[in-house]
């Protein structure tokens, strides 16, 4: 194997791209050597002038095509350490380094990555999976995908009064984290319905992500349960946000909302006044624009479209 070869496939170890993909080009690259590799002719001493002549030429032109096919492959050689670069950054570009849960009854997950660019998306019950056939979100930058989610027709009949949606944000990044929630909280104050945004730890998301629940149906089912034991998760996991969030509230008394134990010390966010955080503002969003510490309003009927 000669030190070409070599140096290509050491760099050939550290792109990331299926198996076969690197075999078919390693392959390909040791045909073309193999091809510039061709001996050229030899002259026989008892050969006449004139095929002395032919040989010599045809000799020349095996040494020219050889040294034209190690030129393609040091073209190819460099080729593939732009392919390094750009595979590499194709890996950064597909990594969500954000994940934002929506629950309200559909609920689902994006997988948002540092250029703000939704790259993933999960469902986490058959309603979440309907929403995300009907609207396509994967490529879409955050704000145009939560936009286009909330103001879509399939989305329509969760966001009606008297409904609560919940967005959760995890993300180790923390200037990231608050510039999510920021544009969340943006466009849950375009809808009629009730709204909550919250961030949230890795283990939080982690043990949501085991129980097969979203973050904030999570979250709530935790804060139900503590208040009435004989709850279920798997109970939770067939109630919607609103129907959760009016027990909650029967059952705490005062109607206001209590903290899970999960989620204390995980909102760096909103204690910056971002989501929650504290005061007129963060009532609103805890409560309702419709109705601040006075509870969530059990009595108006939403959930035949189950939010």
């Amino acid at each position: 194997m000669s030190e070409l070869d070599e140096r290509v496939r050491r760099a050939f170890d550290d792109v990331v791209v299926p198996d076969d993909v690197k075999r078919a080009t390693l392959s390909f690259i040791a045909r073309i050597a193999e091809e510039g590799g061709q001996d050229a002719p030899t002259v026989s001493a008892h050969a006449s002038s004139s095929e002395r002549f032919v040989l010599r030429r045809e000799g020349r032109e095996t040494r020219g095509r050889a040294f034209s096919l190690s030129r393609r492959m040091f073209a190819l050689a460099a080729c593939l350490v732009l392919a390094v670069v750009g595979f590499g950054g194709f890996s950064v570009y597909a990594q969500p380094t954000a994940y934002v849960g929506i629950d309200v009854n559909p609920s689902i997950e994006l997988g948002v990555n540092r250029f703000g660019i939704v790259v993933e998306t999960t469902a986490l019950n058959d309603d979440g999976r309907a929403l995300l056939d009907a609207v396509p979100l994967v490529g879409r930058n955050y704000v145009d995908a939560l936009t286009s989610l909330t103001q879509s027709d399939a989305f329509e009949p969760y966001a009606q009064e008297g409904s609560f949606v919940e967005i959760s944000v995890a993300s180790d990044n923390e200037r990231q984290g608050a510039d999510i929630r920021r544009q969340s909280d943006a466009c849950l104050g375009k809808l009629p319905c009730r709204s909550a945004c919250h961030a949230v730890d890795s283990a939080t998301r982690e043990a949501a992500a085991s129980a097969g629940m979203g973050v904030g149906r999570y979250r709530a089912a935790l804060e139900l349960m503590e208040l009435d034991p004989e709850v279920t998760l798997e109970e939770c996991k067939n109630l919607s946000m609103r129907q959760m969030r009016d027990r909650i509230a029967a059952l705490s008394g005062d109607g206001v909302e209590r903290e899970t134990p999960d989620s204390v010390g995980s909102r760096d966010a909103c204690g910056r006044g971002e989501c929650q955080g504290s005061g007129e503002k963060a009532d609103e969003h805890r409560y309702g624009r419709e109705g601040k510490r006075g509870g969530i309003n059990s009595g108006d009927d939403g959930e035949n479209a189950g939010a």
